[in-house]
């Protein structure tokens, strides 16, 4: 063992003297950790507020409670790798400060958009970009390659973007449904499924987002990476089929959940299922997923007669070595006018955000809808509602697990003479956000148990009113037929997200970043109208019914509250 700690100390030893010609920022003194800490200073004036947010915000849930975990595991990864490539004399500075300063520009740019528009995806990505760049402009492009997992590892803590999640989330919510329902129904339990709602007994079980699997995938993907990215197995095949399995091991492993969740609730009531088991089994199953990843990379070793690891790189990292942060002192010290330079950039970034940051107006922060909306009008009027309607969010009602987008909400029902019913859904939201914004109606029915089997995009004339002069243009509205096991639904709607009327989720995440910038914070609501149907060759006459009954609502609303449900463009 004397001999091989000896040897790696001659060749750490002859590689520095072979490279004291390379270039570096160094100002002379070998001892200057002024510029160290310009840097750590920089940081953490820019990203010690962000993680304060994100540790009270996205990481406080259940969905994203794995991003500081990847990110701790990030910081290590990216310190043990720095130490391997010190060992073997592999650490060698070759600044590239023109290619590092514009990254690093681009990281400190995209740091002020995300963090004054409250885009984390921005935000906490800036962060790979920053540090990106401080590592090739001080030590070089090749030392970053040599580094590369440790920043495509710290993705994994981003939050994934509220549209992306949606999307991804309800078919792997509805396909976990399916599977503990069969389950339990095949164990000779009650039990029932309406989209993502499980009912057991008395008992109804949200099957919410941080339950579908999203979370403990990502975090058994970036965990798996890891682990092959550390043992090396020579075997390509190998590495492809335990990536992957993981998709399959963490499905199973959340319908373990559900189960156990459900029998819980089913024998020991709702507190129960609700209270610590309901945290406690995610921890549990997650740990049993993991167990499950390295007992299957076992497995394909004998099945693939593949049982090398790079056992030398292991052998190295317990031998004594050079101190790592001895070599950035004496080998690798940066400039001091190169770091105060960067530090005032950074400081330039962070006061550039809180300038962009959007002000929520005092306006409109106090509405009535149930005052703003007369029980009787035209020829409609409210009766007692006798159907349930589809939940204008993705939860239902006592669920804890979303992060209520809207200030106030109105569902009523009304009828005319001729005994048309018209369900009513009015969701108002004073402070849109990219994290907190309107939801679509289709996500919404799709999460209630319904197929959308028809989105029709029309224009929505509407007739004179008391607070405009002429006409006003026609609303861009969508149509959209909705059916389920039991009933079929023909809904009309319109989303105004400030002076606009948004399409999707994405149009609303433009306009809000858009206006953002300008430092408008926008106000949103969904104005829905939805019948059931006995046939669906009723769907157009069904469809006028509901425009019309729009129309005389809009007319009937005091001209001062107009512009609550209609956008006013100037």
């Amino acid at each position: 063992m004397r001999m091989c700690s000896a040897r790696y100390s001659m060749t750490f030893n002859r590689s520095l003297k072979k490279d004291r010609s390379t270039p570096t920022l160094s100002n002379g003194s070998s001892g200057a950790w002024l510029p160290w800490i310009f840097l750590i200073f920089g940081i953490a004036i820019m990203y010690v507020p962000s993680m304060i947010d994100l540790f009270k915000g996205a990481w406080s849930s259940d969905q994203n409670a794995h991003g500081p975990i990847v990110m701790g595991m990030a910081f290590y990864f990216l310190y043990f790798r720095a130490r391997l490539l010190l060992i073997n004399g592999q650490l060698k500075p070759s600044p590239s400060i023109g290619l590092g300063s514009t990254i690093l520009l681009f990281g400190l740019i995209l740091y002020t958009l995300g963090r004054s528009q409250g885009v984390l995806m921005f935000e906490l990505g800036s962060l790979i970009i920053v540090l990106s760049g401080l590592v090739v402009a001080m030590f070089g492009v090749q030392t970053w390659r040599q580094m590369w997992f440790a920043f495509f590892f710290m993705l994994f803590m981003i939050p994934l973007p509220g549209t992306v999640v949606d999307a991804i989330t309800l078919p792997m919510k509805i396909a976990v449904s399916y599977a503990a329902e069969h389950v339990l129904y095949w164990a000779g339990y009650p039990v029932a499924r309406s989209g993502v709602v499980l009912a057991i007994g008395q008992y109804q079980l949200l099957v919410a987002n941080a339950c579908a699997g999203l979370n403990s995938l990502l975090t058994l993907e970036a965990m798996g990476l890891l682990y092959m990215n550390l043992v090396r197995h020579p075997s390509v095949r190998r590495n492809v089929i335990l990536a992957a399995l993981i998709i399959p091991i963490s499905f199973t492993a959340n319908t373990m959940r559900i189960l156990s969740l459900g029998l819980i609730t089913y024998y020991y009531g709702d507190a129960a299922g609700q209270g610590f088991l309901h945290s406690f089994s995610g921890v549990l199953m997650f740990l049993c997923a993991l167990t499950l990843v390295f007992a299957v990379d076992s497995l394909l070793g004998r099945l693939l007669n593949d049982s090398r690891h790079a056992k030398s790189n292991v052998r190295k990292i317990k031998l004594k070595h050079p101190s790592l942060f001895e070599f950035l002192r004496k080998r690798a010290a940066v400039n001091v006018t190169f770091a105060a330079f960067i530090v005032t950039a950074m400081l330039i970034s962070t006061v550039s955000a809180h300038v962009l940051f959007p002000v929520v107006p005092k306006a409109k922060s106090n509405i009535a809808l149930d005052k703003m909306v007369p029980a009787n009008f035209g020829e409609w009027s409210e009766i007692p509602s006798v159907m349930i309607q589809a939940s204008v969010t993705d939860t239902i009602e006592g669920s804890t697990d979303f992060d209520q987008p809207y200030d106030a909400i109105l569902m009523r029902t009304y009828a005319n003479k001729n005994g048309d019913q018209v369900m009513l859904a009015l969701a108002y939201a004073k402070d849109q956000k990219q994290d907190v914004k309107i939801h679509f109606p289709e996500a919404c029915y799709r999460a209630s148990g319904f197929k959308v089997t028809d989105l029709t995009a029309i224009n929505l004339p509407l007739d004179r009113v008391a607070s405009t002069e002429g006409k006003i243009n026609p609303i861009p509205a969508k149509q959209m037929l909705a059916t389920s096991d039991d009933r079929s639904e023909a809904v009309t709607y319109w989303v105004r997200v400030g002076d606009d009327y948004a399409q999707s989720g994405w149009q609303a995440r433009v306009k809000i970043f858009r206006d953002g910038l300008m430092g408008k914070t926008l106000d949103g609501i969904l104005v829905r109208a939805s019948m059931q149907l006995a046939n669906q060759n009723d769907a157009t006459k069904t469809y006028a019914i509901e425009q019309s009954f729009l129309r005389q609502l809009v007319q009937q609303i005091r001209p001062e509250q107009t512009d609550v449900v209609l956008a006013r463009r100037q």
